[in-house]
């Protein structure tokens, strides 16, 4: 990987972390297909991504530690786990098609996450349908290791629920710091040392993306989160007719 390469990757990093902070959500969901823009493989830029993304939810789990709730977190985790060798299973078999083709598929992901956060309103209530439950962390497990956005389904789930915004914000950030240990083994099983590299870059970066994700969080306080939320919803659509949309235009 040339030192241009690298540059890049970390200011794609350094402002999707940003973003993150900001409004809370969208870091992979924006990571992923500019890395595999960049020229990383699909299975390259998720690996890159797990390892910042743990030390990330670390922290914010460590300062919202009094909020979390270990046993909700424990059994979103538990249906998060099944779905997720299942997912890191469907990403072998995608990284065998054409690259524009994964283009496309990530492209349909993040035009179906903007469509989620848009669209799907939920109103909370006093007791969540078990079914329902399983249903949402299994999803969120499976595209956690499909295409590293395992978010939206749990984001959907949380917002069914009355709870505070510090509950809410601990809750995610517990969850998505004990998936991502399993998350790394598997991928690091069915791919082998091919990713090593890619592990070790994003443990480099990591520092990197911690300061940013503090200072896009300190400084979603002077923005207009609504009026932002909505600019970063429509440059995910953007991004994702591009993605799906490229092959074709390219040919």
């Amino acid at each position: 990987m040339s030192i241009s390469i690298i540059i890049l990757v970390g200011v794609i990093l350094f402002s999707c972390s940003v973003i993150q902070g900001i409004v809370g959500f969208a870091f992979n969901i924006f990571a992923i297909p500019l890395l595999i823009w960049s020229g990383l493989g699909l299975d390259e830029a998720i690996s890159l991504t797990t390892i910042p993304i743990f030390f990330q939810s670390l922290t914010s789990t460590y300062k919202l530690r009094s909020h979390v709730r270990w046993r909700d977190v424990g059994i979103g985790t538990i249906y998060r786990y099944i779905g997720i060798p299942i997912g890191i299973y469907l990403l072998t078999l995608i990284t065998q098609f054409d690259k524009s083709n994964i283009k496309q598929i990530v492209g349909i992901a993040i035009l179906l996450v903007v469509i989620s956060q848009i669209y799907i309103k939920v109103e909370p209530k006093e007791k969540t349908n078990p079914l329902w439950t399983f249903i949402a962390f299994f999803t969120s497990g499976l595209t956690l290791g499909m295409v590293s956005m395992g978010g939206p389904p749990v984001i959907v789930w949380v917002m069914a629920q009355r709870w505070s915004a510090m509950r809410t914000r601990a809750f995610l950030s517990a969850l998505f710091f004990l998936a991502s240990p399993l998350q790394i083994a598997f991928l690091y099983y069915n791919f082998g040392d091919t990713l090593l590299r890619f592990f070790v870059l994003g443990l480099a970066f990591s520092p990197l993306v911690i300061i940013a994700t503090i200072w896009g969080v300190k400084l979603g306080s002077f923005l207009d989160r609504e009026k932002l939320k909505k600019i970063i919803l429509f440059l995910l659509t953007l991004t994702s007719i591009v993605s799906i949309v490229s092959p074709y235009i390219s040919t």
